[in-house]
């Protein structure tokens, strides 16, 4: 193995990230690409892309052959994005000769019937159904005065928003360039509501209280990887705080990162050991039961709830999990996580070579 791909969406996304992927790949003598998906040529297997130069400490715009290994850093903003690129991806994936480190995880709504077949973790699972009816917001309401909608294919807490009973109608809190605002709802302004994003395909989720003693939402971020034995391994955990009055704690819309230990060690000696209980068997299953089900993965952005009662709740699972709380908490791990994708492609170059020896 001499190269490693790395597949973008956009040129000069995780620069500093990937600067560093390619700086730890020279100790190897591998060179490590980036490219966009329809950047490929089906009929050469080459591409047009950029590799990096470290005579001039730059990535240079370059034509080469499609790495054998492919490190999968694909964001797609909406589904014209998605549309755009994914033949090209699927293709790359449909090759024999080409290697993902991970494939991804499907949509919120996939992941969740996967997990939902293992006893314990579905413990940890909040109710939820996908949203076909204003009737079906109706019945959930009658059993809590709030419930969370949120695009099944949504990320970076995007889309999201809470809609409330009230004695004239209902409420919706949403979010207009960032900020939370509310507006009243009539019953009809409601069915045109869904009428509108049904086609989205949006999750129904009973509205948990999570937020700290500050009334701040937050949540509790742990970041799995594989190492270069194929185990994995926690790299980090952190609590992400988002604002106050604001009803999520993503970092993109203002959040604010924390170490673990901060929110920890205000839990007494009893509730420490069972919550470390609770969260070290989910991390042993989670990953475990997504392979299980047929998922290649590599590494993982676990994010957990924590309600008012103490209780766990798994909020999503990322299979492209992003670095900044990580590299906020850790930063002298910045090397290690560098290294990782390179380790991991070793491993997968290995196991392929002792395969055809066989």
């Amino acid at each position: 193995m001499d190269s490693l791909g790395i597949l973008v969406t956009k040129h000069n996304q995780e620069q500093s990230y990937f600067t560093d992927i390619a700086i730890e790949g020279k100790k190897d003598n591998i060179t490590i690409y980036l490219f966009l998906p329809n950047d490929v040529d089906l009929l050469t297997k080459t591409t047009k892309g950029r590799k990096f130069c470290h005579i001039s400490n730059s990535w240079i715009e370059d034509t080469f052959p499609i790495p054998p290994y492919i490190y999968d850093r694909c964001f797609y903003e909406n589904k014209v994005a998605y549309l755009k690129y994914f033949p090209y991806v699927s293709w790359l994936k449909s090759q024999s000769d080409i290697h993902f480190l991970g494939h991804g995880l499907p949509n919120k709504w996939i992941i969740y019937n996967a997990l939902l077949d293992d006893e314990i973790i579905k413990a940890h699972l909040p109710k939820t159904a996908v949203l076909e009816s204003s009737n079906q917001i109706l019945t959930f309401l009658a059993n809590q005065t709030s419930i969370l909608l949120k695009p099944s294919s949504g990320s970076q807490g995007k889309g999201i928003f809470i809609l409330s009973n009230n004695q004239d109608g209902f409420t919706l809190l949403a979010k207009r360039e960032g900020k939370p605002f509310y507006k009243p709802l009539t019953k009809k302004q409601l069915q045109h509501l869904v009428f509108k994003i049904r086609s989205y395909q949006y999750l129904i989720q009973p509205l948990l209280t999570l937020t700290d003693h500050e009334q701040r939402p937050f949540d509790l971020r742990v970041f799995l990887q594989k190492d270069e034995n194929g185990d994995w391994k926690e790299v980090g955990r952190g609590i992400r705080k988002g604002k106050l009055g604001d009803y999520t704690s993503n970092l993109g819309s203002g959040g604010q990162v924390a170490t673990f230990e901060s929110w920890y060690n205000s839990l007494t000696n009893e509730y420490q050991h069972a919550f470390q209980l609770s969260l070290h068997k989910l991390l042993l299953r989670i990953p475990r039961i997504l392979e299980r089900k047929g998922y290649q993965l590599f590494e993982l952005g676990l994010d957990f709830g924590i309600d008012k009662n103490g209780r766990l709740w798994l909020l999503e699972a990322n299979s492209k999990p992003g670095r900044k709380v990580v590299m906020s908490l850790y930063p002298h791990k910045k090397a290690f996580l560098a290294k990782a994708p390179i380790k991991y492609s070793l491993l997968q170059e290995k196991r392929k070579r002792l395969g055809h020896e066989r």
